[in-house]
């Protein structure tokens, strides 16, 4: 075999090579094997590593703001706590240093970021689980109770509270909405433009004719331009209202949070016999998939007729 033949030969091989390079890569993939499963460090700079993390989470993982300031909180706090020596043993006894179900499904989120994708220490991270949290009974409170807390609440709060309350829409879509998005004559709410390209999603919903008193009445008193139609119809932070949630549930005695009034609301639309379709909607839990495809069902005429069903549970008895 002369010279020549013999480069072709081994050209034939690598060639084979970089056909079955990919292969393996892609069997290691889904087999979950890797040959970096017990990488460790030590990071002496933790404010410069959690910089990189944030530009590394917002250029290749496209995650949301929120999302990232959140974990970067979360992975400050490891870094702290295991004094920037990165490993299983201080990944655990981080890890096992809250008892709260929530708080430790948080930090694995946050974790698995930082440690598989951003410093690719191998999947390790992943042998902590999400731990289930026991299902607590949610207890409802009175209307006498709800009333209550309503009136302790700061006045622009208490608007808040009784549009959440009425209409089963959450904390984030409420404080999104725009003049323009309530109309106080149908007393109805058009919540179908605020998630876009989210996961989520929301549709129409009504307020009871209590409630719109009480917000026309708020609006002739706010400093809100009422002829700019893309103002904000509330002014004040998702914090500010949980804290002020948080301050009157210690004054009562009661555990009352923003959630929690989806949860009241549903349970009103459900002792006036409202199907669990359109008790979906007026929450946003019906995919815009599906309006489309069953807009007769779920048009604004359609809706109110349901919602008239419900208002007078969703009535508040103040004194």
């Amino acid at each position: 075999m002369n010279n020549s033949e013999k480069l072709d030969k081994v050209l034939e091989r690598l060639e084979k090579l970089h056909e079955i390079f990919p292969k393996l890569e892609r069997i290691q993939k889904k087999l979950k094997i890797s040959t970096e499963s017990n990488k460790e460090t030590t990071i002496t700079d933790y404010v410069s590593s959690v910089r990189s993390y944030e530009k590394f989470a917002i250029e290749e993982l496209g995650l949301q703001k929120i999302t990232i300031q959140n974990q970067k909180s979360a992975i400050m706090g490891y870094l702290k706590h295991a004094n920037g020596n990165i490993n299983k043993e201080t990944a655990k006894s981080y890890l096992d240093s809250n008892e709260s179900h929530s708080w430790k499904s948080n930090q694995i989120k946050a974790l698995r970021r930082y440690l598989r994708d951003f410093l690719k220490l191998g999947p390790w991270i992943e042998e902590f689980g999400f731990s289930k949290a026991r299902i607590k009974l949610k207890e409802i409170p009175s209307d006498e109770q709800l009333a209550q807390f309503c009136v302790l609440l700061p006045y622009q709060t208490q608007m808040i509270f009784l549009t959440m309350m009425n209409s089963g829409l959450r904390i984030g879509e409420v404080l999104s909405l725009k003049l323009s998005d309530i109309d106080l004559e149908k007393n109805m709410i058009d919540a179908s433009n605020i998630h876009k390209g989210s996961t989520k999603s929301s549709w129409i919903s009504f307020i009871t004719k209590q409630a719109s008193e009480f917000l026309e009445s708020y609006l002739t008193t706010s400093e809100i331009n009422c002829e700019d139609e893309n103002s904000k119809l509330f002014s004040i932070s998702a914090r500010s209202v949980q804290q002020a949630f948080k301050n009157v549930s210690e004054q009562m005695g009661v555990s009352i949070n923003p959630h929690l009034l989806r949860t009241v609301f549903t349970e009103k639309c459900s002792l006036a016999k409202i199907q669990d379709k359109y008790i979906n909607a007026f929450c946003g839990r019906v995919s815009n998939s599906v309006l489309a495809k069953n807009y007769t069902d779920y048009s604004p005429n359609a809706l109110k007729k349901q919602y008239e069903k419900v208002e007078p549970y969703l009535s508040f008895p103040f004194s």
